[in-house]
């Protein structure tokens, strides 16, 4: 049983970058401007040095005329390499801070939620035992 307690602390942990990355992702989602991209080439990750994942760059036009060419904020926890180079994909920005913008990716956000889920649930397990 004591051997759960590193897992669920290291759950707990993944938990809180997870939340952070959801509440980022529908703030913006919800109170920003909308625009199309497309994916220029990808890059490792800059956000979190233990982990550098691959990450696409995402070249697109806000609507001060301004092109904008940046890593996305992400998850430490996905990958976004199943897009495609010269993809299009709808990205969500703040017309103050564009460099701040997320992609529309539905299996980013599933494997946050799952994280949390599984983390929520391995707490009432460790509770209920």
């Amino acid at each position: 049983m004591k051997f759960l307690i590193p897992l669920l602390i290291g759950g707990i942990f993944s938990s809180v970058l997870s939340g952070f990355f959801l509440i980022s992702y529908y703030r913006l989602i919800k109170r920003a401007n909308k625009t199309i991209g497309t994916i220029t080439s990808f890059e490792r990750s800059d956000f979190f040095t233990l982990r550098q994942l691959w990450v696409p760059i995402v070249r697109f036009k806000t609507r001060t005329n301004t092109w904008i060419e940046h890593q996305p904020e992400h998850s430490v926890f996905h990958e976004l390499n199943y897009f495609s180079a010269h993809q299009e994909v709808r990205v969500f920005y703040r017309e103050e801070t564009p460099k701040q913008f997320v992609i529309e990716s539905g299996l980013e956000v599933f494997m946050n939620w799952l994280i949390i889920i599984l983390t929520l649930g391995g707490i009432a397990w460790l509770f209920v035992q």
